[in-house]
């Protein structure tokens, strides 16, 4: 048989498959419509057509699922898009060249979020996971749940940017906010943010995450109150892990956020003057954190090194992560709800007030960062800070019961 036959299914059937390779057949119809056999034995259609920058070659189906009438029909109207000036083959190449929603997010990672080492990376990036790409199929953490989608989260990481629509987006944001309104906004957030440095970087659309109205936010002031300290320090004694109530304590005492007490290392702290310098925070910033008589008992009671995690632990970080499902059964012990670790930073700051600290001397030692009050904490001393944080500290270990009024002692030894 010659390359050049009038295609019928019986003969295209009985077409023998090349050893190695591919055999290009042409239909005498048709004749800009070619069948490739290949080794395999697969039979493609294609429609071949010469254009300004050289031989294209159009994929129209495969045989037997095209028959040859559709591929007939199929091959005349490619035909007539060349006739009038444009290219499938080139359009079609453009297509496959136009950046994905996952290949955009992975340059707005590499290109933006980690040059500048925004804080918040591993938290974008788990974000991206939850409710807009895949899911990494890892197996759950020591102590901790397997990770899941969110209910009302997608995987547009195949999708085109051009193919995401403003009503795609909207319908993402109410079906996330059924459950968690706040996550809502944070992933819009994100999604407008990649495109708009995809924008910069080249990108000719639209954003279709702007003209979105965010889900009213209550700012949170949940602390630790008079009433539910006893409980609290009852039920933290109560707990087995020694790094877990250390690791409480010193938040609770200090202030500081979660991450870097767990990241805290013995270079930082200076007995000689009681003082934690945290080098890298949220803001960017490093801290100086005043320690007080039971903050220093209790790192003290931890053997100081000269240096190293204070937290060490058997994980990918060097440190222990974070104390998630005790942290639950404390709660559970103390009949405590509503409250997160990240309250206890929020309690010191709330009883600095409640003892009459100013907002400078509070946003001083949590590290708060705002345009109008940064040069009233740069001419602060500590000695303010210092007696501010002793003083709400004090007030909490009385209320809790574990210290006399006016009078320091020892916490309790844990065991």
């Amino acid at each position: 048989m010659t390359n050049r036959f009038r295609f019928l299914k019986s003969k295209i059937e009985f077409l023998a498959s090349p050893k190695t390779g591919r055999t290009t057949y042409y239909d005498t119809d048709v004749q800009k419509l070619a069948l490739r056999v290949t080794a395999a034995g697969s039979r493609t259609f294609y429609v071949v057509k010469r254009a300004e920058d050289g031989m294209a070659w159009v994929k129209l189906g495969t045989f037997p699922d095209m028959t040859v009438e559709q591929a007939r029909k199929a091959a005349e109207t490619k035909l007539g898009e060349f006739a009038i000036g444009n290219n499938p083959a080139k359009v079609k190449r453009a297509e496959k060249l136009k950046q994905t929603l996952g290949q955009a997010f992975d340059h707005y990672m590499k290109m933006y979020v980690w040059p500048r080492g925004i804080k918040t990376a591993n938290d974008l990036r788990a974000l991206w996971e939850r409710c807009l790409g895949p899911m990494p199929d890892l197996p759950a953490k020591k102590h901790g749940c397997k990770r899941v989608k969110h209910p009302g989260g997608v995987d547009w990481s195949e999708r085109k940017l051009d193919q995401i629509a403003n009503k795609d987006v909207r319908a993402l944001h109410a079906s996330i906010a059924t459950t968690t309104p706040v996550l809502a906004n944070r992933v819009i957030e994100l999604l407008s943010s990649i495109y708009n440095r995809s924008k910069e970087w080249g990108y000719p659309g639209t954003n279709p995450a702007t003209d979105i109205t965010p889900f009213k936010e209550t700012k949170r002031d949940r602390f630790i109150r008079h009433d539910e300290l006893p409980r609290f320090f009852t039920a933290l004694e109560a707990d087995t892990s020694v790094d877990f109530k250390h690791f409480v304590l010193l938040s609770l005492l200090t202030g500081v956020r979660r991450g870097n007490v767990l990241a805290a290392r013995w270079e930082e702290i200076n007995f000689e003057m009681n003082l934690w310098r945290v080098p890298d925070t949220k803001n960017g910033d490093p801290l100086n954190v005043p320690l007080v008589p039971e903050a220093v008992a209790i790192l003290q009671e931890r053997n100081p090194q000269p240096q190293g995690y204070i937290f060490a632990g058997e994980s990918a970080t060097g440190h222990i992560s974070p104390p998630k499902e005790r942290w639950r059964k404390l709660l559970g012990r103390a009949e405590l709800e509503d409250f997160t670790i990240h309250d206890l930073r929020r309690s010191l700051g709330s009883w600095q007030a409640i003892g009459g600290a100013s907002l400078a001397v509070i946003g001083k030692s949590l590290g708060h960062k705002s345009a109008d009050a940064t040069m009233i904490y740069a001419r602060l001393s500590m000695d303010p800070v210092r007696q501010s944080v002793t003083s709400a500290t004090s007030a909490m270990l009385t209320a809790a019961g574990v210290k006399k009024s006016a009078k320091v002692v020892k916490l309790a030894k844990t065991s």
